[in-house]
């Protein structure tokens, strides 16, 4: 039950952030699932179970998320992700007269 909305989460960030947002992401997902399924009294086999899923969930949607922002977003003509602001500036030399 937790393994498609982490799919389509994880699908979600995927065209948005950077790959390092999945571990807040996911940090804040197994704290979530540890608490509710200690207020229940789950055994400690299906919260581990649970936050496996998750996490897995999570990267497979963002791998997908990531597939669709750089491989089907262009193909259509819909624009990427802008280039960097800067360009390397050649080296300008000065040259010192002696004078």
């Amino acid at each position: 039950m937790i393994l498609v909305p982490s799919i389509i989460g994880g699908a979600l960030l995927g065209t948005r952030y950077k790959v390092f947002c999945l571990v807040p992401i996911a940090t804040t997902g197994i704290t979530a699932i540890a608490a509710f399924n200690f207020l229940h009294q789950a055994p400690l086999s299906s919260t581990v179970l649970t936050g496996i899923l998750l996490t897995v969930g999570l990267q497979v949607g963002y791998l997908i998320g990531v597939t669709v922002r750089w491989v089907l977003l262009p193909a259509r003509g819909v624009a990427g992700p802008a280039p960097p602001l800067h360009a390397a500036a050649p080296d300008v030399v000065t040259s010192a007269t002696a004078g």
